[in-house]
């Protein structure tokens, strides 16, 4: 049976980093293992599914069939689950993260019934005492944890689970597959800053996407982190000003890398 996930190209240099990293190794190992528990662990009610996912996994090399089918997790979704990637981010008009306002800090006329006043107030009071950086803009959003499964045509789908409402900083950044990078590449350069932004604001939500902005023609890549307000909410003010330090230094070693026309700001 064919696999629709797709294979993640020339990952060495993040697995490299992992592996050199205790800490690492350490969080993504309780991740699996957490999944592996009796309250956690899937079970496939369908033994005929189980032997051809096996077998082909087998055939293939292909080790997130495997764990697709064990936990509902690609390698790739450790990874992310683990806090050592970032999710992918789709946009603005993506399912995750769900932007629930404007660029000028409006409510959208669709979100407003689901957004609390103390919510609002909260953001609109970051959204004006913060002093954006070049090419960022802030936003209340919802995050999720995107969670694949098997539907019953064997096909993959996706379900949200664990919301977390939030403040999302998102910056504009160089676009990578202009420099022909993988996603895995791409993950792999802002690796550093991500793993960074982790030790500031460890349960802060990173997400980034290729080519996933478009300003006078030009496409851009986008880093988003998204602070949940009932974490950060006395401190939101004082986590974006060093995230913005460390994003605006991962941003210009990507301009060095790119070129100085690789980023109008």
């Amino acid at each position: 049976m064919p696999f629709v996930l797709p294979r993640e190209e020339e990952a060495e240099n993040i697995f490299s980093r992992i592996l050199s990293s205790e800490a690492a190794c350490e969080r993504l190992s309780e991740t699996f293992y957490d999944h592996l528990l009796d309250d956690n662990r899937y079970v496939d009610p369908d033994p005929r599914h189980l032997a051809e996912v096996l077998f082909t996994a087998y055939k293939n090399g292909d080790v997130s069939a495997v764990l697709l089918e064990l936990c509902h997790r690609s390698m790739f979704d450790l990874l992310k689950e683990s806090y050592l990637i970032p999710k992918r981010f789709h946009g603005k008009a993506g399912e995750n993260p769900v932007i629930l306002t404007d660029k000028d800090g409006m409510l959208l006329e669709k979100k407003k019934e689901t957004v609390s006043k103390h919510e609002y107030k909260k953001f609109f009071e970051i959204y004006r005492s913060h002093f954006a950086a070049p090419r960022s803009q802030l936003y209340l959003a919802d995050g999720y944890d995107l969670i694949r499964h098997y539907t019953e045509g064997m096909e993959i789908g996706e379900r949200k689970e664990n919301k977390k409402r939030g403040i999302l900083i998102l910056y504009a950044l160089p676009d990578t597959k202009k420099l022909h990078l993988t996603e895995a590449q791409a993950y792999d350069i802002v690796w550093t800053t991500f793993q960074e932004i982790q030790k500031v604001a460890f349960s802060a939500v990173v997400y980034y996407g290729q080519e996933t902005g478009t300003n006078n023609g030009k496409s851009f890549d986008e880093l988003g982190v998204l602070l949940p307000i009932h974490q950060f909410e006395n401190t939101m003010l004082q986590h974006l000003e060093r995230i913005d330090g460390l994003v605006l230094a991962c941003r210009e070693n990507m301009v060095k890398i790119a070129g100085a026309g690789s980023l109008d700001l």
